[in-house]
């Protein structure tokens, strides 16, 4: 009797599971938008809801004018749809310097995401990070200095099916460091794969 009990509760927590995903599969607000030639890559481009996201970027940072590090950017993304068109969330970031002795960088930004038409997205970031301490007297100090700023960045993007978008970029980030007159300045070219 015991093990019958036991053999029902299985079936009726399988048969739930599968019936959920098959509903969630089938959902016609995950459906891609029907256009002129059919359905479009485009996808539902309802935003709405939580959203997580991971990136990558390439580029550089001028640590002043004449001090340039060639730079690789690793972002997480965390946030919710406000709207279909307007997102709002956190960003967690990781820059390594591909140089010697040029160290990493890491911090946190409250960013906010438009999308002007279609795919085509406006971003801001303010937040603060970790940079590394690196003056035009002495480029190889070591250790890490604070630094407040944002970022603002341009792209396209457009959805790989009902859930899942790729955006691709460019970032503009400053970092003001106290006691420097000149910002830490990264110019970023990437890609960012969403799932909403």
């Amino acid at each position: 009797m015991h093990r019958r009990h036991r053999v029902g509760l299985g079936s009726i927590a399988l048969a739930t599971v599968l019936g959920g995903l098959t509903f969630a599969a089938s959902s016609p607000a995950e459906a891609g938008v029907n256009g002129r030639r059919g359905i479009e890559i485009e996808g539902a481009r309802d935003r709405r809801g939580f959203y997580v996201g991971a990136g990558v970027g390439f580029g550089g940072t001028f640590f002043w004018y004449d001090d340039f590090l060639p730079a690789t950017r690793l972002d997480l993304s965390l946030g919710g749809g406000v709207t279909k068109r307007f997102t709002l969330g956190a960003d967690l970031h990781v820059t390594p310097y591909l140089a010697r002795n040029g160290g990493v960088a890491f911090g946190g930004d409250i960013e906010a995401t438009g999308y002007v038409f279609r795919g085509l997205y406006l971003r801001g970031a303010l937040g603060a990070a970790a940079v590394p301490r690196r003056t035009s007297e002495d480029p190889d100090r070591n250790g890490l200095t604070a630094g407040l700023g944002g970022a603002v960045g341009l792209g396209y993007e457009f959805f790989l099916n009902s859930t899942a978008a790729m955006g691709a970029g460019f970032t503009y980030d400053a970092r003001f460091v106290p006691g420097s007159r000149f910002p830490r300045q990264t110019l970023l070219v990437g890609l960012r794969f969403s799932f909403y």
